[in-house]
């Protein structure tokens, strides 16, 4: 999803063996996977922003329900739409920047997801499943730089295009009687639409690979708890010379299961970035660490054994050098 941040430098633009009867009961039909997009803007000379741009390969909130549950063999679709708003653009103390006379940003993204668990084959007593996601994303910034004693500079943009494409080569998955679990390598490769004369872009014009490892536990009849703790580290914007910091994620949920079709619950994350971003060897705006926590409702419904759909909103909050705002997601798994 879009994400803004500050920086002190300007630079161009860019932009789951089948789970057992009881965990089947209790599971709707697993749409909650990944992945999704990113894309990136820099507003001006004045006030950029990071990891570059402010945005993130990986679609922080997209994995929150079911994330440690493996899917039974074959393949399966999936389809994701989320919508991202901001009016707030935080700087390293928390509060709006003084640098931007008006700030607002929207993105809307859609992504069909593949995954394919390997019939029979297992690694480590772990079935094994192979995930691809393409998205389509777009983009639009309405801002304006404050200039003291002139008209505000007006920097924003519209663009529309494909995201970097997200491919998960391997997750091994176990499903235990009340716990499950999943661990994997994630990567985003450079595949998106990027160009450096642009503000806005929906690919990175870098790669980003990660590892993961998520649970989902049924600690009681109807009720769920589930997490997924992400580490990922950026490559190099050769056209910037920018390399964004590594970011840790935590995504997280707790519902409980009114009937055999529909759940409620709480899902979030928890995003920091852990190391310092960098253009020309040098360390931008005193390292311009971005951090942000999210929290809302989601509920999901099973039509069919096959056929599931949830809805989630995820409301930001105590965000620095970055956009606050709110994601709304709407995502199925659709039969095969």
């Amino acid at each position: 999803m879009t994400v803004l941040r500050n920086a002190s430098r300007p630079s161009p633009a860019k932009t789951r063996n089948s789970a057992p009867a009881s965990a089947r009961r209790a599971i709707p039909s697993q749409l909650w996977h990944r992945r999704s997009l990113s894309a990136l803007l820099t507003l001006c000379s004045a006030c950029a922003y990071a990891t570059e741009g402010g945005g993130n390969s990986y679609p922080m909130g997209v994995e929150t329900n079911y994330n440690g549950v493996m899917l039974s063999d074959g393949a399966h679709w999936f389809a994701y739409y989320a919508h991202y708003s901001a009016t707030h653009s935080r700087n390293a103390a928390g509060v709006d920047n003084p640098q931007l006379a008006r700030f607002r940003i929207e993105s809307d993204v859609i992504a069909p997801r593949l995954s394919y668990v390997w019939p029979g084959l297992t690694l480590f007593g772990a079935r094994v499943e192979t995930r691809v996601v393409q998205a389509i994303a777009s983009v639009d910034l309405d801002a304006a730089v404050a200039r003291r004693g002139m008209p505000s500079l007006e920097r924003g943009g519209y663009r529309l295009g494909l995201a970097d494409m997200a491919f998960t080569p391997i997750i091994l998955g176990w499903n235990w009687s009340t716990y499950h679990h999943t661990i994997g390598i994630d990567t985003h490769l450079k595949t998106g639409s990027y160009d450096v004369r642009e503000r806005g872009n929906t690919g990175r014009n870098y790669a980003q690979a990660a590892v993961f490892y998520a649970f989902t536990w049924f600690p009681a009849p109807g009720f769920d708890i589930n997490a997924k703790f992400r580490y990922a580290i950026n490559g190099k914007n050769k056209a910037t010379n920018y390399q964004s910091g590594d970011e840790a994620t935590i995504e997280f949920s707790g519902g409980y299961r009114i009937n055999p079709g529909l759940a409620i619950g709480l899902n979030g994350y928890v995003y920091r970035q852990t190391s310092d971003d960098r253009q020309n060897g040098v360390a931008v705006n005193n390292g311009n660490r971005g951090r942000v926590n999210a929290l809302g409702p989601y509920i999901s419904y099973n039509l069919t054994p096959r056929l599931a759909l949830v809805a989630k909103v995820q409301s930001e909050f105590s965000a620095r050098n970055r956009p606050q705002g709110t994601r709304v997601w709407l995502q199925a798994r659709i039969p095969f």
